[in-house]
C-alpha cells in the first residue's frame, strides 16, 4: 500500500508540474525566446508550427525548431512586405519570395537575410533582372531587361554592370564591351 500511495504521489506531483509548465508561463518562454513584446498566438512556437506577433505588428506563421524560426513560413509587416520561403535561425536561408510595399518582387536564394546565389527581381517598372546575386546585390553573371525593351546580358559586381557584357536595343542594334561602374569603358 506505501509503494502504490508513493507511485500515486509521485503521478500528482508530475501532473502538477505539467500543467504549471504548460500554463502562461510556459507563453512566458516563448516569448522570451525571441525577444520582448513577440507573442506566440497559435501553435508551439518553440518546435513545431505556430504564429508568432511582434511588437511592432510583424507576424511570422510557420515553422520552429530549437526556438527559432526554421523552416517554411510567412512573414509579414505592417507596411505590405510580404516574405514566403524558407528560414534559419530566424533569418531568411534558402529559396523565397519576397513582394516589397511598393509592388517589387524577388524570387530565388537567400542567405543570411540577403539576397545570395540564383534570383529574379521584378521592379513595379517592368524591368527585370534575372541572375546572379551575392550579399544582397546583383554579383556574378545576370540578364537585364528594361521595360522598354533594352537589354544587358553580362557581369555584375555590386549591382552594377562590371566586367564583360552585351547590350541589345530595340531596334536590333547590339554594343559588346567592357564595362565598369555602369560605364562602357572598352567595345569589344
Amino acid at each position: 500500500m506505501k509503494i502504490k500511495k508513493i507511485i500515486l504521489t509521485s503521478v500528482v506531483a508530475a501532473a502538477a508540474f505539467a500543467a504549471v509548465s504548460c500554463s502562461s508561463g510556459d507563453e512566458n518562454l516563448r516569448v522570451q525566446s525571441y525577444g520582448e513584446g513577440v507573442k506566440c498566438t497559435e501553435g508551439d512556437c518553440l518546435k513545431g508550427s505556430g504564429k508568432i506577433v511582434f511588437p511592432k505588428g510583424e507576424e511570422y506563421t510557420g515553422e520552429f525548431n530549437n526556438n527559432a524560426i526554421a523552416g517554411s513560413g510567412v512573414m509579414l509587416w505592417p507596411n505590405g512586405a510580404k516574405y514566403d520561403g524558407a528560414y534559419d535561425a530566424n533569418l531568411r536561408n534558402g529559396e523565397g519570395i519576397y513582394v516589397y510595399p511598393n509592388g517589387d518582387t524577388y524570387k530565388g536564394s537567400y542567405k543570411n537575410n540577403k539576397k545570395d546565389g540564383k534570383g529574379e527581381y521584378r521592379w513595379k517598372d517592368g524591368d527585370v533582372y534575372n541572375g546572379d546575386w551575392k550579399n544582397g546585390q546583383q554579383n556574378g553573371v545576370g540578364l537585364y531587361t528594361w521595360a522598354n525593351g533594352v537589354v544587358y546580358d553580362g557581369e555584375w559586381k555590386d549591382g552594377k554592370l562590371n566586367g564583360k557584357g552585351k547590350l541589345k536595343w530595340t531596334d536590333g542594334s547590339v554594343l559588346t564591351g567592357v564595362f565598369e561602374n555602369n560605364k562602357l569603358v572598352s567595345n569589344q
